[in-house]
């Protein structure tokens, strides 16, 4: 009975964990993704992810220094998140013209 009652539990963690997964990829598919050029020389150096019409949702990461790698993780939301981060910038995407519409700085 005790082992039927484990595998039960088990069982039940790996249902739920699974649906997380399958509900973060569907989530992440809905993520329009605008990559922006602040200072000119033609290497992104902005990349804003944002789901049209949600409320929240936006996240972005940012080159504070413009030096290539992006270096801050920002997270627009009820409560604004800053998150340090070393990660390289895309190449060969479109940059869309003009300045991101959400607070870009540090």
């Amino acid at each position: 009975m005790r082992l039927a009652s484990l595998s039960f539990v088990a069982l039940l963690v790996a249902a739920c964990a699974s649906d997380d997964e399958a509900t973060r990829r569907e989530i992440d598919k809905r993520y329009a993704v605008k990559y922006y050029d602040r200072n000119h020389d033609g290497i992104v150096d902005f990349e804003l992810h944002d789901i049209p019409g949600a409320a929240d949702a936006a996240w972005a990461l940012s080159d504070t220094k413009f030096r290539g790698p992006y270096d801050i993780r920002l997270k627009f939301g009820y409560a604004f998140e800053r998150e340090r981060v070393d990660l390289p910038v895309p190449k060969n995407v479109k940059i869309t013209s003009g300045k991101p519409p959400v607070f870009t700085t540090q």
